[in-house]
């Protein structure tokens, strides 16, 4: 038999549901808004409420902000002619660009790095060379009349500073090779040989089954290729030692002209054949930092198209 509600139970039952329909109401209007992560409810409420998302840092977020530092030091050495054309301003961003990318992401010792496959091919191979540069900031000559002011005096102290905490220098030497700094903006020295590289990146190629490094130069009419083998330094643990050992000149009409006697040449006079060294002080999937005997910094690229010349 059907039992009609009497009015004031209906009334309530009204009451009720307008009370519940209204607190649904506030607590979807509270999920959400932004303050819904500092907001607390009470516990009665906590299995029908989604959890706050909390941001954790992961090797990925750590990747993501290592290539960023990456292509903002890619971005800085493009239209630069490879360092050639690169102001004071320039170098000194770049330098520390380089100098950030160092010592956040520390390398392990080569012998470490050459034991493993999978960090191995991180050097092995084919890489373009796209900037190059003095490790030091050098002064600017330009002569200028200014006033001089206690803010550009500070500022220049600061420019000092800066300069100094990223001054990389020459530590343990090896016997019988040259520390002799060269400017080498634009430009490029394997075995006393000098080349312009400011309009196109040259290639250094890494031959890790073989221990040989090779310097390909694409100039307008030849291409020169210099290198030989490397070995481990024992004095720096980042270090490989360069024995070059090939010149070869070869035209754009098939003419080869082999120079390599002149390092044969050299090696009988300095009583070694061990020319050079080169230093890895970065290396990541796109990027290498290295700096030579001579105290220039050079920057290159797995892809000849990441830099703009």
């Amino acid at each position: 038999m059907k039992q009609n509600l009497s009015r004031p139970d209906a009334l309530c039952i009204h009451k009720f549901l307008i009370h519940a329909v209204s607190l649904l109401a506030l607590c979807l209007s509270i999920t959400s808004t932004d303050a819904f992560s500092s907001f607390q409810f009470p516990k009665v409420f906590a299995p029908f409420l989604p959890s706050p998302t909390i941001t954790k840092i992961t090797k990925t977020s750590s990747r993501s902000r290592q290539q960023q530092q990456e292509a903002v030091l890619l971005d800085a050495v493009s239209n630069t002619q490879n360092g050639k054309s690169a102001t004071i301003s320039q170098q000194r961003n770049i330098l520390n660009l380089v100098y950030n990318l160092e010592k956040d992401y520390p390398l392990p010792s080569l012998s470490v790095l050459l034991s493993k496959e999978d960090t191995r091919r991180l050097l092995d191979g084919t890489w373009f060379l796209q900037y190059t540069s003095p490790s030091e900031i050098a002064s600017d000559k330009t002569t200028t009349t200014t006033t001089t002011t206690s803010s550009t005096l500070d500022d220049n102290e600061n420019d000092k500073d800066k300069d100094s905490m990223m001054v990389w220098k020459v530590e343990n030497a090896e016997e019988d090779i040259t520390t002799k700094k060269y400017n080498a903006k634009g430009s490029v020295s394997a075995g006393e040989i000098n080349f312009d590289v400011s309009k196109k990146p040259p290639k250094q190629i890494f031959d890790l089954s073989q221990s040989t490094v090779y310097n390909e130069v694409e100039l307008d009419k030849f291409m020169v290729r210099v290198g030989g083998t490397f070995r481990l330094s024992e004095k720096k643990d980042n270090r490989v030692v360069v024995s070059f050992q090939e010149c070869m000149i070869q035209s754009n009409f098939g003419i080869k002209l082999d120079l390599g006697f002149l390092f044969k040449i050299r090696s009988l006079i300095v009583g070694t054949d061990e020319n050079g060294w080169l230093e890895t002080t970065y290396v990541s999937d796109r990027v290498r930092i290295g700096r030579g005997n001579k105290g220039s910094m050079f920057v290159l690229t797995r892809s000849k198209d990441d830099v703009t010349p």
